[in-house]
């Protein structure tokens, strides 16, 4: 049996764990009032904190398939469809807070028999991964090319797209859905000066056409 020392500290350290998260959970809300131009106590209320580690069905999948164990605190805030600011994008990440954003909507849609069918989790997912592997270096990647002779800007086409959209597509691949598939879900948000840099991603996790 345990001493009665090591039960104190154990309740100790879980007690501290529980006060980190709480000044976490309260550093975040203070700067999503902020980010989101919260008008009300009501609002910061409505917005639901979860951890990557934590997360459910096919979301947990996308989680569990990068295997990196840094990504089980992650805070994933789910943002309520009228409080939500980034029009048609269904999610978004901070590297450097160490957060994903994501629409209650689309996390969670009744009418649509497959979750997040085009792996966002997985891509957010991979951007705060990147951030963990590279550090301060994070932001001058995001304005470095992936592929130096596309001719064009640097998004997507930079090193952090590079990772985050490889994961995504490596994932997809494994979980069966076809590349003509993945193609077509992209569509809407993306043209073809994109599909020159995606192209090559695509290539890697499927194979060359």
């Amino acid at each position: 049996m345990r001493g009665h020392e090591g039960i104190g500290s154990e309740a100790e350290a879980a007690e501290a764990a529980k006060a980190a998260r709480a000044a976490r959970t309260a550093e975040l809300q203070r700067h999503l009032s902020a980010y989101l131009e919260l008008k009300s106590d009501a609002d910061a209320e409505s917005l639901r904190f979860e951890t990557a580690g934590s997360l459910t069905g096919e979301y947990a999948d996308q989680y569990r398939f990068l295997g990196d164990p840094r990504l089980a605190e992650t805070t994933v805030v789910v943002v309520p469809d009228r409080l939500w600011v980034k029009g048609s994008q269904p999610s978004e990440s901070s590297a450097e807070r160490d957060m994903i954003l994501i629409r209650e909507g689309y996390m969670h849609d009744p009418s649509r028999k497959e979750q997040d069918e085009v792996a966002w989790m997985t891509h957010e997912l991979a951007h705060i991964q990147r951030g963990k592997d590279v550090g301060e270096k994070y932001a001058a990647e995001s304005e470095e090319k992936a592929f130096g002779d596309l001719d064009i800007g640097t998004y997507p086409n930079n090193k952090v797209e590079e990772h985050a959209f490889g994961r995504q597509f490596a994932y997809l691949r494994v979980k069966g859905v076809p590349r003509a598939k993945v193609v077509e879900l992209l569509r809407g948000e993306y043209g073809p000066e994109d599909f020159a840099f995606l192209d090559r991603l695509l290539d890697r996790a499927y194979g060359k056409e």
